[in-house]
């Protein structure tokens, strides 16, 4: 392969290709180094550790999912701006093979998009929230979102392709010994869209009930 002129954003670059051909366990030095035409130890001049690498990549996918101008719906409501933000994240996420486990547990190095989290707390205090609940709804409806997206994608990691189906699911059951367990099969194996939207709505009605809003 052709040699590549070596820089952080060309080494993201490169990550996020070698996302898409073979998932987060595919990127390894090795493989990167291979595909910019480079030594493995060259990467390391420009990031500490795998890591380090990581955080830019789920920073890359963070900046993307705040770029999006809050609604006047959403400054309005602030059940508005937690189902739309959630439902943004969520296509974010699905946006990339193994979006969910990229950017989770991963520290925002992008100064900008750091910046710009104060939007939507100020959208949640002005809506009547103390500062401190206002990022806990935040958070709590993204580590929701993340979780559920992780086990979308564990489920189908890439398009027609399926780790397990409601059949298997009904093979390893019994109907007349796990009646409800046997029915459930297809909810369990598909996680439907209406599931997501079920654990979304609970939330949000938690979190009015809970700061009496």
């Amino acid at each position: 392969m052709a040699r590549t002129a070596l820089s952080r954003e060309a080494i993201v670059d490169a990550a996020f290709d070698q996302l898409a051909d073979s998932g987060l366990e595919g990127i390894t030095a090795r493989a990167l180094a291979a595909r910019l035409g480079v030594r493995a130890g060259a990467l390391y001049y420009h990031f500490r550790d795998m890591s380090d690498l990581q955080d830019s990549m789920a920073s890359r996918i963070i900046a993307e999912m705040l770029a999006e101008p809050i609604s006047p719906e959403a400054r309005a409501d602030w059940r508005v701006l937690l189902r739309t933000s959630a439902h943004h994240i969520r296509r974010t996420l699905l946006s990339f093979r193994d979006g969910a486990k990229l950017v989770s547990g991963t520290t925002l190095v992008d100064d900008e998009a750091l910046r710009s989290l104060e939007e939507p707390v100020r959208v949640l205090v002005e809506a009547g929230m103390s500062p401190v609940d206002a990022q806990r709804a935040l958070q709590t409806v993204n580590v929701f979102v993340s979780g559920f997206v992780v086990e979308e994608q564990h489920r189908h990691p890439t398009p027609g392709h399926d780790r397990f189906t409601a059949d298997d699911r009904r093979a390893r059951l019994d109907p007349d010994e796990q009646p409800l367990q046997y029915a459930l099969s297809d909810e369990v194996a598909d996680l439907p869209t209406e599931a997501f939207d079920w654990g979304l709505e609970a939330l949000i009605e938690g979190i009015g009930v809970r700061l009496s809003l």
